[in-house]
């Protein structure tokens, strides 16, 4: 019988797809189907279910105790228990391993420790009301321990977990292939089908340019898309043999933002004139086509948790803008039309990736503020140097976002403990920086139930806003396209993590077979 396959088309090539190490969206979001996780989520802020059946926490809220599942194996064939969990969030938070993100996720994280064969303890230094989050996303997911011992900086490109797929190779340069785990059958309530997945293989062909994903779908080389590119959507949509959906990524959205330590961000008169300078809704148009929504504050309006007072902080009113910068000394040089101070041209640097429309970002931008006045240069840096550059505050303006289930997340991006050299806190603010911001969020942050923490969060909002930290562009979108014998994707409560397990796959591959086949014939 011939296999049956799922090629997916993807924006870009991680450099590494060990979720406790690593950052990238994208890696996750390929890897996804390997891992399980102890808790999973619902958008509505409910936990349910994972590898736990079950927890408990104590009554100072700094002790959960889990009961796991008895009859889960790694698929190297090692046997899922507290001891394998509590190796996988002593891993995470560990600093010698250098995390990007899980070790942040984990908060006020003390140890892990097996209690019993199946029950794990997780022991915090002050209540966390991130944890259970934090715990039903794939960054924090188990792992096998003798693969991560055997494997050394090679698990980065072959992690083990308890998955509905295992991970089967890496062709560099091209695609990353995981076959069916023909023994599962654990996956979580949120989804229907709870054993093996309806068919063989998984793939994720690297396509970084947008038009080559959309043509590679169109031509039969992949039978789905991730990311599809807003300017070829409706085309998709329009043509019978696909289907479009599209998924908005809750979260923090890709906002600007704004270093207060470097002049002339750190003047907040300036940041605010940024924000009326900004248009986002003619920025979204021209680059998105429709298919994205601007965004309005730190938090975007799919989010549990959204504000929507920040809706009303700012509109885009380049006189509004003007007025500010005049009353702080910036005034225009009539022979260049752009703003100086004291001989000093009113310059701001705008660090870019050259994916994620950051470079159109960079060229509009520059466009906007020049009209007020302002020169922006901008700086086009390789994943790596850019988030360097974030962390290090080499920036004026620095375009960021990131992936989350609620607003819980303001935590991880504006607490002042993330402002250091190796934290996403990019607006750089300190602990001084408008004082008792820091302990609303530590509030918030504590706080278990969402009707305790949402009001919190929401002020937190609409602070971020009033001290323009940040200048919103826009939402996350996940647009999917993918042939019409392809059934059954979907997402986890954030938008942006995909679940395999109830996906189907009607025909054979023969079509994709033809089209490829082509392709090899054309080059």
């Amino acid at each position: 019988m011939t296999a049956t396959k799922l090629n997916i088309g993807v924006h870009y090539e991680p450099s590494g797809v060990d979720p406790h190490i690593g950052s990238a969206e994208l890696a996750l979001q390929m890897t996804n189907a390997v891992f399980d996780t102890l808790v999973t989520r619902m958008p509505e802020g409910d936990y349910l279910p994972g590898l736990a059946i079950s927890y408990v926490i104590s009554a100072d809220e700094c002790v959960y105790t889990f009961e796991l599942r008895r009859d889960v194996k790694f698929h190297d064939g090692e046997p899922f228990n507290a001891e394998a969990a509590a190796f996988s969030l002593e891993r995470a938070f560990n600093p010698d391993n250098n995390s990007q993100l899980a070790r942040g996720m984990l908060g006020p994280f003390k140890n892990a420790r097996a209690v019993d064969e199946y029950v794990l303890s997780v022991a915090l230094n002050r209540p966390y009301g991130l944890l259970l989050d934090a715990l039903s996303q794939g960054w924090l997911a188990p792992v096998s321990p003798a693969a991560v011992k055997r494997l050394g900086a090679d698990f980065a490109r072959g992690p083990v977990g308890t998955g509905p797929f295992k991970f089967d190779r890496w062709d560099a340069g091209e695609k990353i292939v995981l076959k069916r785990n023909p023994d599962y059958n654990w996956a979580p309530p949120l989804v229907t089908n709870k054993g093996p997945a309806k068919f063989d293989e998984l793939s994720f062909t690297f396509l970084t340019n947008g038009r080559a994903r959309a043509e590679a779908l169109e031509n039969n080389e992949v039978d789905a898309v991730f990311y599809v590119p807003p300017d070829a959507a409706q085309r998709l949509r329009d043509d019978p043999r696909f289907y479009v959906e599209t998924w908005p990524i809750r979260g923090v959205p890709v906002s600007l933002m704004m270093n207060i330590t470097r002049a002339p961000t750190d003047d907040i008169k300036v940041r605010r004139a940024i924000n009326y300078a900004v248009d986002q809704d003619s920025l979204v148009e021209e680059v998105f086509h429709g298919e994205f929504e601007r965004a309005y504050g730190p938090v975007s309006q799919f989010t549990l948790g959204f504000s929507p007072a920040v809706k009303d902080k700012y509109h885009f009113d380049a006189d509004k803008a003007q007025e500010l910068l005049d009353s702080t000394g910036w005034l225009v040089n009539k022979s260049t039309g752009m703003r100086e101070k004291n001989g000093e041209p009113l310059n701001v640097s705008f660090y870019a990736l050259p994916v994620n429309f950051y470079p159109e970002f960079g060229k509009i931008i520059t466009r906007q503020l020049r009209q007020v006045g302002i020169t922006v240069n901008v700086v086009l840096l390789s994943p790596l140097d850019w988030i360097k550059a974030g962390m290090q505050g080499h920036h004026h303006l620095i375009p960021q976002g990131k992936y989350g289930s609620s607003a819980q997340l303001l935590s991880f991006v504006y607490h002042s403990r993330h402002s250091g050299p190796t934290g996403y806190g990019w607006s750089k603010r300190d602990a001084n920086h408008h004082a008792g911001f820091d302990t609303l969020l530590e509030d918030a942050e504590s706080a278990l139930a969402p009707a305790d923490y949402i009001p919190l969060f929401k002020q937190a909002q609409e602070i971020i806003m009033d001290e323009a930290l940040i200048a919103p562009l826009h939402c996350n979108t996940n647009i999917v396209a993918a042939r019409q014998g392809v059934h059954g994707i979907k997402f986890d409560a954030i938008g942006a993590y995909p679940l395999i397990h109830d996906v189907t796959v009607e025909r054979s591959n023969e079509a994709q077979q033809d089209g490829l086949r082509k392709k090899a014939d054309n080059s």
